[in-house]
């Protein structure tokens, strides 16, 4: 009895493995660029001020997948079921006699028209690549057609994610950061992010861009709301965000 040779089946996986990583890996990529700027274009900050590393990007985009991915999901099942309500109607409809009838004189008028003459070389082999030029065709398609929807859900999520900071720092639901800046008093704020020259920080009523020699101390505080469950008796404070 011969052994199966596994080596054919290995090295279409790996095939397939190569070229999907670098489609996942742009598709993740993608992801993440627009979520860092529909979370900054929350706060009104400019994207470009703030540069991340490509594997901060990827590691972003994969929980912008996860965060999001729940409703595309859900979209695509009801597209999905959709299609299949759309083929049984349709099925049902040719099975009934008076479809049957039309069918049969458009097939009859399609025979009159059609006219007899020997088909070129050319048009036979595209007929008989038609199935794999349909198939690429298809896949390209619906690869750029999943990049865009997922750009844009990217960016709606970073938007909304950076109304949920927002709200959660005037509620005194996260952590403030208290940034103290040349000649001026200790500012209680939201750390929204910080790049290689600018960190941003939101006041409550909006974002202001600080320079890095600027800053001569910068501390983190535990949410108001941590603080007056851990000591009820403690005071007010300044409220802050995550």
């Amino acid at each position: 009895m011969s052994i199966p040779d596994s080596k054919p089946a290995i090295r279409i996986g790996l095939q397939t493995l190569l070229t999907v990583l670098p489609v996942l890996s742009g598709g993740l990529y993608v992801i993440g660029v627009t979520y860092q700027e529909g979370y900054l274009a929350g706060f009104g900050v400019e994207n470009s001020l703030f540069v991340l590393s490509p594997d901060r990007i990827l590691f972003l985009g994969l929980t912008s997948l996860i965060s999001f991915g729940i409703k595309p999901l859900a979209y695509s099942v009801v597209a999905v079921l959709a299609l299949t309500a759309a083929v049984l109607i349709a099925a049902v409809l040719s099975s009934l006699p008076a479809v049957q009838q039309r069918q049969a004189r458009f097939v009859r008028w399609l025979a009159s028209k059609r006219k007899t003459g020997k088909a070129a070389p050319s048009m036979i082999a595209l007929v008989d690549k038609s199935e794999v030029l349909y198939s690429y065709v298809l896949g390209i398609l619906a690869i750029t057609l999943a990049l865009v929807l997922a750009a844009v859900f990217s960016s709606k999520t970073g938007g909304e994610h950076a109304e949920i900071d927002i709200k959660k720092w005037h509620d005194g639901r996260a952590r403030t950061a208290i940034v103290v800046v040349d000649g001026e008093p200790p500012l209680a704020s939201f750390q929204i992010a910080c790049g290689a020259t600018y960190c941003a920080f939101w006041t409550g009523s909006e974002a202001r861009l600080v320079r890095h020699e600027q800053i001569k101390q910068l501390k983190s505080r535990p949410p108001a709301a941590a603080n007056s469950a851990a000591s009820p008796k403690a005071g007010g404070g300044v409220q802050g965000n995550p």
